[in-house]
């Protein structure tokens, strides 16, 4: 053997490597946009909007010269959605597919896969000549096993546009994009029949789900419950982001009862209110003499909840020694209790909530990547209430219901200014604060009404701050300060608030420049088209082609 050969073999070997590593990137980059698509689309519930959202996605990660989406039957089927390689609606004239295409995948319920359209001679039909294609991808969008449409990309310019890739993830894309469209189908009906209001929409839901605990009827709390309703069933790990105080428990209670493992246990724990090595005995439990004071064995959360339900409050406060624990019992449903090596099976659904932004710990290292992924399969975020004042009248009447029957003390009637101030107010605290303002007022109250003298200062405060601002213009509340920190935050936020204006009317006369047309916008400008696009997404402004 020469002095080569070992430098070869080994040489060889590291190459194995690092294509083994890149390998593992590009799944690893594919799971991550599989899961944020996933995301977009399961919270999205207008049909409308998410069939725009779906071929946005998909053109952006194939980068096709064209991307369309129709409906219908094999010989009658409608262009839905069309855009162009920069993300533009195509026009009618440019609305055109191979309805020979359409027809094979919409009869077949299978996908078509074309390399190079123009060198298949006798195979390709007139449209596909005529049309001047030679790359196409076109996969079914099945519902209820039964093609309901298809997703269409092609390429007019280029041969051997796609890669067998290529199409598994956009199979694997129309596979998501499918659930989302019956969930939006579902929900538009259950507008239909219920008169298209989100009052008639949550009682509904009421009717049909055990939300019983949950107080509210705006479209945002409709679009919770309605999320809430669609996950019960499954067994998939729930992860509930929201402010504090708005009653994520709540809805994490509301899941289970609508689960399969309703008639199991449901056992909570806060992960930020014990230390680290009693949370995990509160949770894995632990063995007799595993530490001082360990004086008997002790069953952990876990096993307690086997067979039902277990809350994590505030999981992104959980030691990261912890973490990874926890990411045995998801992927392979084991633990090991404190002081023990015997590995015990169990099966438990997980329902976590946080208030922190998770992604950005993940950013700088303080929560793993990969438990991250794992426990935020569906994601419910739950309102704050300053953002669905229409549901406060309800809340402060389910308080005082509550009171009434603690107190012994009886109140008939809500002063309208009361009413409108506590609608203004932006509830730092949320649910909780305002709890405690209604309990707060029927201390003080001397009769059986409630007006607006018995409200607390930083209500009253904020509420003539929020006078002002309407006179302004300004559309939300900037509380008084009370302090020179204080100050210093309000004068950031006004000023935040006045740059999002300047940059908002700087879009809005960009694209009236442009006709509505983004990338002529974007040109104009000098910005590039992402982020002109990102920005008019940002500040929600339609573009209205002219």
């Amino acid at each position: 053997m020469t002095a080569k050969e070992p430098n070869e073999s080994q040489s060889n070997g590291q190459d194995q490597l690092r294509k083994e590593m890149n390998r593992l990137r590009n799944e690893k980059r594919e799971v991550e946009i599989k899961f944020e698509i996933s995301k977009l689309l399961y919270a999205e519930l207008d049909y409308s909007r998410l069939l725009n959202l779906i071929i946005d996605k998909i053109m952006d990660i194939l980068r096709a010269e064209r991307g369309f989406i129709v409906t219908g039957e094999p010989d009658d089927f409608e262009v839905k959605v069309a855009r162009n390689i920069d993300g533009d609606e195509l026009s009618e004239d440019g609305r055109t597919v191979s309805r020979t295409i359409v027809h094979k995948v919409l009869s077949s319920g299978e996908p078509s896969f074309i390399n190079d359209a123009q060198q298949e001679g006798a195979d390709s039909s007139r449209s596909i000549v005529d049309l001047g294609l030679r790359s196409i991808l076109c996969v079914p969008l099945l519902i209820s096993a039964k093609p309901y449409g298809a997703i269409y990309v092609e390429n007019r310019s280029i041969a051997n546009c796609f890669m067998e890739k290529d199409l598994v993830l956009l199979q694997d894309l129309a596979e998501l994009s499918s659930s989302s469209i019956r969930n939006a189908l579902n929900f538009l009906e259950l507008s239909r029949t219920s008169g298209g209001s989100a009052t008639s929409l949550g009682e509904d839901l009421r009717r049909d789900y055990d939300f019983s605990m949950i107080i509210g009827k705006s479209r945002k709390m409709v679009a919770v419950m309605e999320m809430a309703s669609r996950v019960a069933p499954t067994d998939a790990t729930v992860m509930i982001t929201g402010d504090s105080g708005t009653g994520k428990e709540l809805i994490a209670r509301a899941i289970f009862l609508n689960s399969t493992r309703k008639d199991k246990p449901f056992l909570t724990i806060n992960c930020g209110a014990l230390p680290s090595g009693l949370l995990e005995s509160e949770l894995f439990g632990h063995v007799k003499g595993s530490f001082t004071g360990a004086y008997a064995s002790k069953i952990g959360r876990f096993e307690a909840a086997n067979g039902g339900t277990i809350f994590l409050d505030e999981v992104g406060e959980m030691p990261p020694e912890l973490q990874v624990k926890l990411l045995r019992v998801l992927q392979f449903g084991e633990f090991e209790k404190v002081g023990s090596y015997r590995l015990q099976r169990v099966d438990v659904r997980i329902i976590a909530a946080t208030n922190k932004n998770l992604s950005q710990m993940v950013n700088r290292g303080d929560f793993r990547e990969d438990l991250y992924y794992r426990i935020k399969i569906i994601e419910v975020h739950f309102p704050p209430l300053r953002d669905r004042p229409d549901d406060i009248p309800l809340l402060i009447e389910h308080f005082i219901k509550m009171y009434t029957e603690k107190m012994g003390k009886a109140i008939e009637s809500v002063d309208p200014q009361m009413m409108r101030l506590l609608q203004r107010y932006p509830y730092p605290g949320n649910i909780r604060e305002l709890e405690g303002i209604i309990q707060r007022a029927m201390i003080l109250s001397d009769n059986s009404h409630l007006s607006a003298t018995d409200l607390p200062p930083e209500v009253l405060d904020s509420n003539q701050v929020a006078a002002a601002a309407d006179r302004l213009g300004a559309s939300r509340v900037i509380p008084v300060a009370r302090n020179n920190e204080e100050l210093k935050e309000a004068k950031e936020e006004a000023t935040t608030r006045a740059a999002a204006e300047v940059e908002k009317a700087f879009l809005e006369a960009a694209l009236e420049q442009s006709n509505g047309v983004i990338t002529k916008a974007a040109k104009k400008t000098g910005m590039n088209r992402s982020l002109f696009q990102r920005l008019v997404k940002k500040h929600d402004i339609q573009s209205k082609k002219k």
